[in-house]
């Protein structure tokens, strides 16, 4: 588990329980600079931190992941999609991108996409949600 936040690392320990049992590792550090263990992971698991990462940040972290993983391992993104472009987010200081420009930063990590699953029944007013496979 990544994050980073200490404090929400401690309190994910609490919160996971049992289940934290399954957590191999908590690491405190930003995706941009984090390495993961080369050949260690089947999947690695990215849900709704894409947009706190500039475009060469995410292709440099994707890259490191891929190298992450074991034989037929997949990289797993779930991440708010926008309907265009690029719009940033003042709020949180994060951006939500276009599925055609999530698509092309995964292809110049070097990745290609198995599969990808929109989630349906969004109401239109909000971003939609997209599952991407990668390997």
């Amino acid at each position: 588990l990544v994050d980073v936040t200490q404090e929400f690392l401690d309190k994910a320990k609490t919160y996971l329980g049992e289940e934290g049992k399954r957590v191999g590792n908590y690491f405190c550090s930003g995706l941009q600079d984090f390495v993961p263990e080369s050949g260690r992971y089947d999947v690695i698991w990215i849900q709704w931190v894409i947009g706190h990462l500039t475009d060469d940040h995410l292709v440099e972290f994707l890259r490191r992941c891929q190298k992450a993983l074991r034989p037929n391992g997949l990289i797993i993104i779930k991440d708010n999609v926008s309907y265009e472009g690029v719009v940033p987010d003042e709020v949180d200081s994060s951006v939500c991108r276009d599925l055609e420009i999530v698509h092309s930063l995964a292809s110049r990590a070097g990745l290609r996409i198995v599969h990808e699953e929109q989630q349906m029944n969004f109401p239109k007013e909000i971003y939609q949600v997209h599952t991407l496979a990668l390997r």
